[in-house]
């Protein structure tokens, strides 16, 4: 399991890497400026917005998912408050920011005067405050509703809205049973039952519907192109996530893929490629570990190896907590 946790959090960090360099870029220009899709770490285009950055270096996408892990780690619970005070004191620091959600700056902005977001109608369905969920599909692996649950409360801190909230369920909650092996997805009907499986996390039914069109696209057998012109790969939560599941999904058996689908998925019009690259790198790492991710993107991306003692330290936590164990 420990290698599993590795392969999550690294596959998180790789992915954001990865994306960053060609997020809201047209395919056309991608090929233009680097002559393929994109497989190793890069220097940002000049129309992303994280232009500028080392191409190793991730983006304001993973800060808050590393941000969370740190405070699991040093509480060994969900310490909501805790956390909280992280993500204010790293919204202090605004020469560490790279090109954060303007939903969760606003959100901390207001909490830090008191004032509930939502009382001045700031909602955001951005799948930016769905990333941290990540860490408690870890944390309570071995029970996934416990997982969905707590993704919920840690989302909705600063992301309050419907969209956010299932998608927050649904990834943490597929990341616990990702790790747990709980489907053998070599085999094809086993995709179908987790999608299933999956929208029991959900509460609205026009969430659910964008999981059957995930599983209509596989049954189907389409490629990456059409699953962005039928679901959409923009930063909606509800565009990103079950894209994501989609890449993953439809390149079982290729991790590494997979991982190289999400961060290409820019389509005609460019793409929220920095989230669809954490999200599916997360999922890659936590079914097939972390042999499954590059040794050339594992070595190199920012932070690797505090990363990796940070995925132990928890996995240790989350072991001690589990039941039977």
């Amino acid at each position: 399991m420990e290698e599993k946790f590795v392969g999550t959090v690294l596959g998180a960090a790789i992915g954001d890497a990865l994306g960053k360099a060609v997020e809201d870029v047209p395919g056309q220009e991608v090929f233009e400026f680097y002559g393929g899709r994109i497989e190793d770490f890069q220097p940002p285009h000049p129309s992303s917005p994280a232009y500028g950055q080392l191409p190793e270096e991730t983006s304001d996408e993973t800060t808050p998912f590393r941000l969370l892990l740190e405070s699991l780690v040093e509480k060994k619970r969900l310490d909501v408050k805790d956390y909280l005070e992280r993500l204010l004191k790293w919204l202090e620091r605004e020469e560490t920011h790279r090109y954060p959600d303007p939903a969760l700056v606003a959100a901390l902005n207001y909490l830090a005067r008191g004032v509930d977001p939502s009382s001045v109608g700031l909602t955001s369905s951005s799948i930016e405050g769905a990333l941290r969920s990540v860490a408690l599909g870890l944390f309570h692996y071995y029970n996934p509703a416990l997982a969905a649950e707590g993704a919920k409360v840690v989302s909705m801190l600063t992301h309050r809205s419907p969209e956010v909230k299932d998608a927050s369920a649904l990834l943490a909650a597929l990341i616990a049973h990702l790790l747990r092996e709980d489907f053998y997805l070599e085999n094809f009907s086993e995709r179908l039952r987790l999608i299933e499986t999956l929208k029991q996390y959900l509460e609205r039914d026009k969430h659910k519907k964008a999981l059957d069109a995930v599983a209509e696209l596989l049954q189907e057998g389409a490629d990456l192109e059409e699953a962005i012109l039928r679901l959409g790969n923009g930063s909606y939560a509800f565009e990103a996530l079950p894209l994501a599941l989609f890449v993953f999904l439809s390149r079982v058996g290729e991790p590494a893929q997979a991982l190289f689908d999400a961060v290409n998925a820019y389509g005609e019009f460019g793409g929220d490629t920095d989230a669809l690259g954490f999200l599916v790198g997360s999922m890659v790492g936590a079914y097939y570990g972390e042999e499954a991710l590059p040794q050339h993107l594992k070595e190199r991306v920012e932070d690797a190896e505090k990363l990796r003692e940070l995925a132990l330290k928890l996995h240790e936590v989350a072991s001690s907590q589990a039941p039977n164990t």
